[in-house]
């Protein structure tokens, strides 16, 4: 089937304007982000963990849908054996399946092609965008290329490809105003508007999905003030409608599949980072419009110095350190000088209406960009923004990140720039010649404030990361490991230093491994989650390696009230998450930390495999004497260590207060737990060093639910208790806890009680 372009009056001569607009914004691409096109197939954009977790979704969507037949926004693949829910991940599902087939070169190759087309195809969208309103290819060259390479975009695909792939805001924005204007109606653009929001919500970012929407809504809004007619047509009601079903029929896949994952877990997990002081690390302050970009190559070193000063977060006494990539908003002056200009010549020729709407939008979503409360520079002002009022809105509050709203802010600048050199060009009657200079010197002043160039090797080494896999992951598969089928990477806990960066890359190594993961890095991980690897001593002892060069402690060690053998336990949760092999990442680790880590586990499993990237071991090899002789407990629940010196007061409910030193007590509030493992069912003592600082309030004792707790009357001095429980052959549960216990000093580094030492053997009297 042949389709008739002529028919809808599509001819090479139209053509020709966005072709040529789509070469220069492609050639543009290539020479600012060099360092990535030189090797497209084995290095990706630099953001530690977000980056390795964005190549993940990409294998994991079509793998699930293509292969495994299941729904993507559900995975066993990653947080193994519980498994993780997706429904908030920032995934990019629909990229993924599309262009599927660029795995066949590799995953890196298959990320950078969307980084570039993302670049290539915003600026083509946005210029047919400014072309439908302005009618003049040169004002809407402009506009692509302030929208496709504004700061924000540039600082976005830096680190998160869900916001790098923006490109269809601009196309949707055009269907949507001609839906709205169409004085018939107009099945085709309906149709492809419809598409253009799909190509937004699941190319994209579900949250851009949400942005798009609630512009929307603002948009009609604003045009039923400043132009009631335009909108309150029949024609417009059938043309938004019909956008909005074949939006609704076309995203029914992800629909159905997201749906199915939404749960209140889901909310609640969306929502654990929803605070003001999140919200409004996520914010833009007021000067950021104005500053240049960290990520522009010209003027890094310059930027450098004031972002360190300026972009950290003061917020009720409490300093936090905010993310570069989040606060960058720059408008640039050229462009600035184009939008003033702009509303300078409407307002003399009263003609202010024809660019009052976009105005408003640049305006309104510009504040809401500023967040909760307002912020000048690094300090909060305490007054607060529109986002207070959108951040009450069911569903739409998702978007917990309001500097994203940059992107709507830009669309708006980008046309009332083009609107501004519009006015220019006939003002000064150009002739064809000085046109283009005057094209080129506009282009080459933006490209210059909005430059992502790096212009040094080093600078461009910080802004790109090795994506090659190491062979071995392709190699290794599932050969011998008999009914134990899970991976286990280290280092699988975040750390201080090095974020998830690990954790992420653990996913996009499994990509070739196939093999579930335990752990992995899930967008917004919760605490019960990342318990799965703290309950191993294995993966805590391993994060406690990684930042030995700042403890300066080498040693293999597990910090617990408990005394235990640690290994055993490792191999104990090593058995219930059924892991057959154990990779070290050799990267993570310093030399001193990687042989004390790769000698442990060596004389535990015997070396299995080493090469220049990581060291293999088969859990097959160890000797698992824990699952019938030994009984093996661990911690549930937060047990808060004490410090290593010191005199602190403690008051109980009484106002007696007392002066004592618990250097190495591991305390909880209410209600601590420990977890048993009984290879046979019997009679076991348990023997601990307990204090209670509120000591007229007994501390109990439950095990396995009983019906009547033992009691353990501990004073406020170190003393020595004893006491025989009976357990059940499996995990048995003691919860350690006080009735209505308080503690009057709210600055404690405690709580109420004590506890160390503890220790557990058969009775066998």
């Amino acid at each position: 089937m042949i389709i008739d372009l002529k028919k809808y009056n599509i001819t090479k001569e139209r053509l020709k304007p966005y072709i040529f607009a789509m070469i220069i914004y492609a050639v543009i691409s290539f020479v600012m982000f060099w360092n990535l096109f030189v090797t497209t197939n084995g290095l990706v954009v630099n953001g530690g963990g977000d980056v390795y977790q964005s190549l993940w979704g990409l294998w994991w969507v079509p793998f699930s849908a293509f292969v495994l037949h299941s729904n993507p926004y559900i995975t066993n693949m990653i947080l193994y054996p519980v498994g993780a829910n997706l429904a908030t991940q920032t995934m990019t599902p629909l990229a993924g399946l599309v262009f599927s087939f660029l795995q066949n070169i590799s995953l890196a190759f298959e990320y950078n092609f969307l980084f570039f087309t993302s670049f290539i195809l915003g600026g083509v969208f946005m210029f047919m965008l400014a072309k439908y309103l302005i009618k003049d290819n040169y004002a809407a060259f402009l506009a692509g290329l302030i929208f496709a390479f504004s700061p924000v975009h540039i600082s976005q695909s830096y680190s998160h490809l869900q916001w790098t792939i923006t490109e269809f805001i601009p196309l949707f924005v055009l269907f949507f105003i001609i839906a709205i204007k169409d004085k018939k109606i107009n099945i085709l653009n309906s149709t492809l508007g419809g598409l253009s929001l799909v190509l937004v919500t699941f190319m994209g970012d579900i949250e851009q999905g949400i942005m798009m929407i609630f512009f929307a809504l603002v948009s009609i809004i604003i045009l039923l003030i400043i132009e009631r007619r335009e909108i309150l047509r029949k024609t417009t009601f059938y043309n938004l409608g019909l956008m909005a079903v074949v939006f609704l029929i076309l995203s029914s896949p992800f629909i159905l599949w997201f749906s199915s994952a939404y749960n209140s877990s889901t909310i609640n997990t969306a929502n654990q980072l929803n605070g003001i002081a999140n919200n409004m690390l996520y914010s833009d302050p007021l000067i950021s419009f104005f500053l240049p970009s960290y990520y522009n190559g010209i003027f890094h070193d310059a930027s450098l110095s004031y972002f360190n000063q300026t972009y950290e977060l003061n917020y009720q006494g409490i300093q936090y350190s905010a993310d570069v990539t989040e606060k960058i908003a720059y408008i640039g002056f050229t462009v600035l000088a184009l939008v003033l200009f702009a509303l300078y010549h409407e307002h003399k020729k009263n003609k202010l209406i024809e660019i009052k709407y976009w105005l408003i939008i640049g305006i309104i979503f510009g504040i809401l960009a500023l967040g909760p409360i307002l912020q000048i520079t690094d300090t909060s002002t305490g007054i607060p923004s529109l986002y207070s009022a959108y951040k009450a809105l069911p569903i739409f509050n998702v978007l917990r990140e309001p500097g994203r709203f940059d992107f709507v802010v830009t669309l708006a600048l980008a046309v009332l720039a083009a609107f501004g050199f519009k006015n220019l060009r006939e003002k000064v009657h150009y002739v064809n010649k000085n046109l283009i200079l005057s094209v080129l010197g506009i282009t080459v002043l933006i490209l210059i404030e909005y430059n992502g160039m790096p212009l040094s090797t080093s600078f461009a080494n910080q802004l790109t990361t090795n994506a090659t896999i190491p062979y071995a992951f392709k190699d290794l598969g599932t050969q011998n490991l008999t009914n134990q089928f899970s991976i286990l990477m280290l280092p699988a806990l975040p750390s201080q230093e090095t974020g998830y960066l690990y954790p992420g890359l653990s996913m996009y190594y499994d990509t070739a491994a196939k093999i579930p993961l335990v752990g992995g890095y899930p967008t917004r991980i919760n605490a019960t989650q990342q318990q799965l690897d703290e309950n191993i001593p294995l993966a805590v002892s391993a994060l406690y390696l990684q930042t030995a060069n700042i403890t300066g402690d080498y040693a293999v060690q597990y910090p617990s009230p408990i005394i235990e053998n640690y290994s055993d336990l490792s191999l104990l949760w090593l058995e219930q998450y059924r892991v057959g092999l154990i990779v070290v990442l050799k990267k993570a680790y310093n030399t001193q930390a990687y042989y004390t880590l790769d000698s442990y586990l060596t004389s535990i499993f015997g070396q299995s495999y080493q090469d220049n990237n990581l060291t293999a071991f088969y859990v097959k090899n160890a000797n698992l004497s824990v699952f019938n002789k030994t009984i093996t407990s661990y911690t549930i629940g937060t047990w808060i260590p004490g410090y290593t010196s010191g005199y602190l007061p403690f008051c109980d409910s009484q106002g007696g207060c007392v002066n004592v030193t618990y250097a190495t007590e591991w305390w909880g509030g209410n209600v601590r737990g420990i977890v048993i493992f009984a290879p046979k069912a019997g009679k076991i003592n348990m023997n601990a060093k307990i204090v209670n600082l509120i000591y007229n309030n007994p501390i109990y004792l439950d095990v396995n639910n009983a019906n009547k707790p033992l009691t353990i009357n501990a004073t406020n001095k170190i003393e020595n208790y004893t006491a025989t429980l009976n357990v059940s052959y499996g995990f048995n549960q003691l919860l350690f806890y006080q009735n209505n216990s308080t503690i009057t000093n709210s600055t404690s580094p405690y709580e109420n009680y004590g506890i160390n030492n503890i220790t557990f053997e058969y009775n066998t009297t």
